[in-house]
C-alpha cells in the first residue's frame, strides 16, 4: 500500500485499513477542510468467507457490491494486488 501513494504526496493522501472479524476495509484519507481532520473514502472491502477472500467495491449509492472480475482466493496478497491494478476501473477513481 505504501507504494500506491508517491512519497511527495504522502502528507496529502494516505491509505489505511480497518479490520473487524472476517473483513478488512481499505480506505483512502485526505486532509479535510477542518484543520487536523481527515476525510475518508472507502476503496475496497475484503471479506473472508468459505476459506477465501471475496472483494467488494462501492457503487454510487455507497453500497458494497461483489467484484465479479476478481475471483475469490485464499491468498490475500493476490486479491490485494488485483485491487491495486484495478483493471476494471472500480476502485481508484479520479
Amino acid at each position: 500500500m505504501h507504494e500506491k501513494v508517491p512519497a511527495p504526496l504522502r502528507t496529502m493522501v494516505k491509505l489505511t485499513y480497518v479490520m473487524n472479524d472476517n473483513e478488512l476495509i481499505l480506505t483512502e484519507e485526505r486532509p479535510a477542510e477542518e484543520r487536523y481532520q481527515w476525510d475518508k473514502m472507502h476503496i475496497a472491502r475484503f471479506y473472508w468467507e468459505e476459506n477465501q477472500w471475496k472483494v467488494y467495491a462501492r457503487d454510487e449509492q455507497s453500497s458494497w457490491n461483489p467484484v465479479d472480475v476478481i475471483t475469490p482466493c485464499s491468498d490475500f496478497e493476490n486479491v490485494l494486488e488485483q485491487v491495486e491494478r484495478d483493471e476494471a476501473g472500480l476502485f481508484w477513481r479520479t
